[in-house]
This record gives structure tokens, C-alpha cells and sequence, in this order.
């Protein structure tokens, strides 16, 4: 196990092989062109990041907020900040360290949200101890030093997979038949999933169906409509 992390971890505060090695495969970010993003990992002592998926590497000289940024734009995704006031008006997020969401998957932020690395909670496949520090196997991708403890990283995938849950509980619940968070989240079998699928958080509902869709669309307007009296010449009416 040892040798394993040495020679296949990939730590954002330290340069090593692996990093050329991962930089030499990767191709130009075109947010178009992915789907579902396994980790977003800053590279250390440069601009930029790398965007792992299950088929590609992709190398972006922008941080990894940008680049979500871009891809909900790409994909005509909900805005991030409007669904952490959502989130937070339903009590629904445990810390400023705030998950990015789509319908679809979402990444934890590892540190602050704007310089960090970002990882999707339901493609790791087991945590590993090493020297006191903590690393995430993927599915598929590196294997991922962790900044923070395994407490802090089953916190923070609980709550991002139950607002996920939520989320997909109000655009899907006509083809998804569920009562509970799990049923509305593809979890693969892995010692990580399994783990998650017993938090507490995951077993019920606390919230009725629809009250995030209500809460989201009262944020959207009041923010266009903010916007509208204050900088109407700012908005990019094509977003709408």
C-alpha cells in the first residue's frame, strides 16, 4: 500500500512525477465536451488545474471555480451561488465550504471554494490511511491526497448527497420513484458508498417535495430583480 501511494498520489501542495506524467496526457478544458467530473485538482506552484473524468484528463490554466463556472454555463446548469442560498435558507449545508451541484453529480470543496481542489463524493472508492494523512481512491483518476480528515470528508459528502438528493427529488420525481435520499442517488458498490449509504442524513426527507424548486425560483428573481434595478444594463439577457 505503500509503494501504491507513492508512486500513483497526486498531492495539490507538492509537485512530483506523477504531475508531468497526468500533464502530458491531458487535453484542453472545453466544457462542452465532458460530462460527469470525477475531481477538479489544482496543480501546485502554477496556475491551473486538472479535470479528471472516467474517460479523459482535462488541463485548464484557470482555477477550479472557474471552470465550474464554465461548464454550467455550457450546460445551462443552475447558478452555484443561488443554490447556496437555497441550501443555507433550508438549513440543508453544514459550512462555508460549500458543494457545487448539477442534476446530475456534485464535487466537495477540499478548502476554501476558490483555490482548492474538488472531488465527487460517489466516484471515490475507498479511503486510505498513510502517515497520518488521508488519500481518496477514485473509480477512475488519481489517487488523491486529502487535505482534511476522513470525519471532515464523510461530513461533507453526507450533506453534499443529500442536497443532491433534494435537488433531484424536484426535477426527476416524475420518473423517479423514491421516499428516501438514497433512492434518488446512483451510488456505486463500493467500501466508500457503503460507508455513506448508513449516515443519518441519507435515511429521510426533512424537507417537503418542492420546497427547494421554491426556494431557488424566489432567489432567481429576487436576485434578477435587484440586479435589474440597480445595473439593468449588466444582465445578459441571453441567460434568459
Amino acid at each position: 500500500m505503500n509503494k501504491f501511494i507513492l508512486s500513483t498520489c497526486l498531492d495539490d501542495q507538492q509537485w512530483s512525477q506523477q504531475w508531468d506524467d497526468y500533464l502530458k496526457q491531458a487535453i484542453p478544458f472545453n466544457p462542452t465536451s465532458l460530462l460527469e467530473i470525477h475531481c477538479i485538482v489544482s496543480i501546485p506552484d502554477q496556475r491551473g488545474v486538472l479535470i479528471f473524468t472516467a474517460e479523459k484528463i482535462y488541463h485548464s490554466e484557470s482555477n477550479g471555480l472557474t471552470v465550474l463556472r464554465q461548464f454550467s454555463e455550457a450546460h445551462c446548469f443552475s447558478d452555484y451561488k443561488l443554490i447556496r442560498t437555497c441550501l443555507k435558507t433550508l438549513n440543508c449545508t453544514n459550512s462555508y465550504k460549500a458543494a457545487w451541484f448539477c442534476p446530475y453529480f456534485t464535487l466537495l470543496p477540499l478548502e476554501d471554494i476558490r483555490y482548492t481542489s474538488w472531488i465527487n463524493p460517489l466516484t471515490i472508492k475507498k479511503l486510505h490511511k498513510h502517515n497520518n494523512r488521508y488519500y481518496a481512491e477514485l473509480l477512475s483518476g488519481p489517487l488523491l491526497a486529502l487535505p482534511i480528515l476522513r470525519r471532515s470528508v464523510l461530513l461533507q459528502a453526507e450533506f453534499a448527497c443529500y442536497d443532491l438528493a433534494l435537488i433531484r427529488r424536484d426535477l426527476f420525481h416524475f420518473t423517479i420513484q423514491g421516499t428516501s435520499p438514497l433512492d434518488y442517488l446512483s451510488m456505486p458498490d463500493t467500501p466508500f458508498t457503503r460507508l455513506l449509504s448508513k449516515r443519518p442524513l441519507l435515511l429521510y426527507f426533512s424537507q417537503p417535495l418542492g420546497e427547494f424548486s421554491r426556494q431557488y425560483n424566489k432567489a432567481y428573481f429576487l436576485h434578477h430583480y435587484q440586479q435589474l434595478e440597480k445595473e439593468p444594463h449588466r444582465i445578459d439577457w441571453r441567460l434568459w
